[in-house]
Order: structure tokens, then sequence, then C-alpha cells
């Protein structure tokens, strides 16, 4: 297959070096073309406010979920806000989610300064802060704003909606490398001494002894006397519906748009191919020797993460370019990086 043909339709830039005689590649990717700003004293103004306005966006999420769409349908969540959301109902509106939510947290908060990244600890506090000042506001002026689902199995769709709101919460307040308060703080300390799979059982019992007290709590669950099982698991169930929903759309607001497709691509024209690769998608290549054990016989591995939109166009070249080459193809979680995403966590 002639060259030309491969590279048929795609424009170099003019300023791009000749590469080894062959048709020119694109320019390389640098930091300032990513970035002009990152490291700056302006970068880092506009980094600190886009941090500032997600935390306060992801307080407001996490007030909302609590105060108009969990409590009004019987239920709670796990870590300090469910707590906070038991105590209120429990004493009958008489202890408000505010202070709860900002005395439970509070004492994490200072223990974090000392044990924790400044920038963590003060996003947390952030956060936490205007978790306060929104439950105030909605306890105060709104009051009534409540969505209530009714009393059948209609109420899982407040387990949903909860679930994408606080999910979408703690995405924005990971994002920008802080956290939504209660259990994440204490994650984050403890696991300076201990492993992730214990912080991981010791919260995951922690939020399971919440989310099993909230049966004590919610009512509805008698009927003429009698116990009805149904609605006494519901609460259970619908907590448990609610983080299943948040885990989902945490991951994928904070891995989904960030994914990649990864190719192996064992092949007898390593050259050709990367280079081809290279040109008609602006992506790195490296190459490893590889030995295929069966026949002993020495060929190279290229590996290459495209963008999902160009997986495609990678497969239609491996056909074109060796059609006798071995590839394979898996989803990257996430990747960062010059050429690809940067992250905003730093």
């Amino acid at each position: 297959m002639e060259e030309k043909e491969l590279f048929g339709g795609v424009n170099a830039p003019q300023k791009a070096e000749a590469h080894n005689g062959h048709a020119p590649l694109p320019p390389k990717i640098t930091k300032d073309n990513i970035d002009p700003l990152a490291g700056s004293p302006k970068g880092k103004v506009i980094m600190w406010i886009k941090a500032f306005v997600y935390t306060i966006l992801s307080a407001l999420l996490i007030a909302f979920a609590a105060h108009s769409l969990i409590v009004p349908n019987d239920f709670t969540i796990g870590g300090a806000s469910g707590i906070a959301i038991l105590v209120n109902v429990a004493s009958n509106g008489k202890v408000p989610q505010s202070l709860m939510v900002l005395g439970l947290n509070l004492p994490l908060v200072v223990i974090s300064f000392f044990f924790v990244k400044k920038r963590f600890a003060i996003l947390s506090a952030t956060n936490i802060g205007m978790q306060s000042f929104w439950l105030f506001l909605f306890e105060q002026a709104f009051k009534d704003f409540r969505i209530e689902f009714g009393t059948g199995g209609e109420k899982i769709f407040a387990a949903i909606a909860a679930g994408l709101c606080i999910g979408l919460a703690v995405a924005l307040a990971f994002k920008v490398g802080g956290s939504t308060g209660g259990a994440d703080i204490a994650a984050v300390m403890i696991q300076k001494k201990f492993n992730a799979a214990s912080i991981a059982w010791v919260l995951f019992i922690l939020n399971c002894a919440i989310i099993g007290c909230s049966v004590f709590v919610f009512n509805e669950r008698y009927d003429n006397g009698k116990i009805n099982y149904g609605a006494t698991l519901l609460p259970i169930m619908m907590s448990a519906f609610e983080a299943y929903i948040e885990s989902k759309t945490n991951e994928t607001v904070t891995h989904g748009y960030h994914s990649a497709i990864e190719f192996r691509i064992i092949t007898n024209q390593p050259d050709l191919m990367a280079r081809v690769l290279m040109k008609e998608l602006s992506r790195g290549v490296t190459a490893t020797p590889a030995k295929g054990m069966y026949t002993q016989e020495e060929r190279t591995m290229l590996i290459v993460v495209v963008s999902r939109r160009q997986a495609a166009t990678v497969q239609r070249l491996i056909k074109q370019i060796d059609p006798d080459s071995f590839a394979v193809m898996s989803k990257a979680s996430q990747v960062l990086g010059l050429g690809f995403y940067t992250s905003e966590m730093q």
C-alpha cells in the first residue's frame, strides 16, 4: 500500500518539521499549548475562583437534596449528613440540620488542617460552611419547598433524584480537590495509617449503622397495629438505592468525560503504523518489544491512547496498514497529561 494513500486528506501544519524524510508530523504539544496561564498568579486566582464556585454549587445541591428530597420522603443517607437528617426528624425539627451539619463536621475540619493539605481543608471547610448556610436558608425562607413522591413505589424517584444531586455534588467537590465533609474527611485522614481496604470497610459499616437507624426514626411502619415489613424496610431500600445512584453519578462525572480508548497493536510494520497514527490522530505512540511465545517470533507492540471518537479511525487504519496485525482495544477510565486532559485537583 502506498504511503500517500494512507495520508490522503490530512493537511499537516506548515511549520511541522519533516520526520526522517517522510510526511511531516504535527508539532509536539507542550505545557504552554495546554494551559498558558498554569502556574502564573492570574492562573492561580482563576483556579481558586473556579474552586469556590464549584464548592458553593456542591453545597447547594447537598442542602437541596437533604431538605427537599430526603426528609420529606422518609429516608436518610450515610455520613454526617445522614446523622443530621435522623436527629432533625427524631426531634420533629427542633434540632435544625444546618446546626447539626456544622457541629458534626467542625471538629473534623479543624483536625484536617494538621493532617492533610491546606487546600483540601480550606475547600472542605468552605463546603461544610456553605451546606450549613444553604440549609439554614431553606429552613427559614423556603421551609415548605419540599418535593414529596407519595407513599407508594413512586418514592423511589426521590432516591433517584437525591442520588443524582449528591453524586454530582461529591464529584464537583472532588474535582477541585476538596470534599463534602463527614466521612470523606475522616477517610483522607485515616488512610495515612491504614490501608484503603480497611477504610472502605469501616466507612461501609458506619454508613450501614446510620442507615439502619432510619427504621426507628421514620413513621408509616404499622398497619392496624401490625408491623408492615415492607414499609419498615422501605427507608433502608431507598437509602441503598440512593447510594448506588450517587456512586454511579459521581463516577460518571469524575471519570466519564476523561475516559479514553487504549489500543495495543502487535504489528510487523511498527514504523509505518506509528507514523500514520501520529499524523492522522495527533496522538503519541509508544513502542515496546514483544515476543510470541508459540512462534518465538520477535515483533513490536505499539501502545496508543485516543479519544472515544477516534477509536473507529484507529480500527480503520490498522486494517489498512497491516491486516495481519493483532490489536487489543480497551477502555481507560481516566487519562491525564499533555495532549489529553489536565488534572484540576493539583
